[in-house]
């Protein structure tokens, strides 16, 4: 597979949370990630939307995310730049 990501990510094994208006927040585990985005595993995809939020520091800051693929157990997502 060709490597599309602007900005190499570095492997890792983080614990997170995806923020959801209205519902429970999502335990899911980042593998890798960079300043541009992070490929996340969860019990099941199919819960996330197209965007949401995630925190990797128990809501510090939250980093708003757009899934850029998503397969059963796992979800690729760009970091929205701020403004």
């Amino acid at each position: 597979m060709d490597e599309r990501r602007c900005v190499p990510r570095t492997k890792v094994f983080r614990g997170a949370k995806a923020i959801l208006p209205g519902r429970a927040p999502i335990a899911c585990i980042v593998r890798n990630l960079s300043t541009q985005g992070a490929g996340l595993q969860l019990a099941n995809s199919d819960d996330l939307p197209a965007e949401f939020d995630l925190t990797l520091d128990t809501g510090l800051k939250l980093h708003n995310c757009r899934i850029a693929w998503r397969s059963r157990t796992d979800v690729g997502v760009s970091f929205a730049q701020a403004a």
